[in-house]
């Protein structure tokens, strides 16, 4: 959809340098954001009508300097949402400076990147049902998955660990929020009136919220999800791209 693209691109140095992870360095002198925003202009094929980096207050400076002179064929803009602020701080945050109410709106992460399809929903069908979609990826490992009787704790089988998808896969939250800004502000309100939980979560508290009261559809991911861990991660991506950004 060419609809704006919102990262969450804040939190604490996972490095002892001082820098929000989007700054740590993955190939060539490229920062983790650089990197990700290039591979999004060459992989996905509706480029975002703009795209906002939600970060800290205090680390707008960083990210403006990271940013200075790089070319990009949409507008990218920076916004603090507060000292030290969560991600679903955040998430209303950068709602509530949205000027267009009606307005269809994406949000992600800049540390997970998708080797295969990109799914999305319809944009009519998130203007008709006014329900929150999320994307869901299934869990892999590179491990085997084994069968396990859960009575006796005998292994009964193995899975061949080269399969892309184990059988039976779990599914994980893949990154990926979309929803209208005015019925994601009410939903917000709603949430936040119970007052019973004093700094939620966006991706337990209030998916769990949401879920209970039947507002989330789940869009299915195809193909390989890359979330940037550790440094182990950023080889696993750059062996599977094979310098092929």
């Amino acid at each position: 959809m060419n609809v704006p693209l919102f990262l969450f691109c804040g939190g604490p140095s996972i490095y002892g340098d001082g820098l929000p992870k989007p700054l740590m360095q993955i190939s060539d002198g490229q920062s983790l954001i650089i990197f990700f925003l290039n591979y999004l202009k060459r992989h996905r094929l509706v480029m975002p009508t703009s795209i906002t980096l939600l970060c800290d207050d205090g680390q707008e400076v960083v990210l403006k300097t990271e940013l200075n002179g790089f070319s990009y064929p949409v507008p990218i803009r920076i916004q603090a949402c507060g000292h030290q602020s969560s991600t679903f701080e955040k998430f209303e945050q950068a709602l509530i400076e949205i000027k267009d109410s009606k307005a269809i709106v994406q949000f992600g992460y800049p540390d997970i990147f998708f080797l295969g399809e990109h799914s999305e929903p319809a944009k009519e069908v998130i203007e008709s049902d006014f329900d929150v979609h999320i994307s869901a990826a299934s869990l892999t490992s590179r491990f085997p998955q084994l069968i396990v009787d859960v009575y006796t704790s005998e292994i009964k089988g193995i899975s061949n660990y080269s399969s892309l998808v184990p059988s039976n896969p779990q599914n994980v939250f893949g990154g990926d929020l979309w929803g209208r800004v005015d019925e994601l502000l009410t939903l917000i309100r709603e949430f936040k009136l119970q007052g019973q939980i004093p700094d939620p979560s966006l991706e337990f508290d209030f998916f769990f919220w949401l879920i209970n009261r039947k507002k989330m559809r789940c869009v299915m991911l195809y193909g390989e999800r890359i979330w940037i861990d550790s440094i182990r991660d950023i080889h696993h991506l750059l062996a599977r791209l094979g310098g092929n950004t």
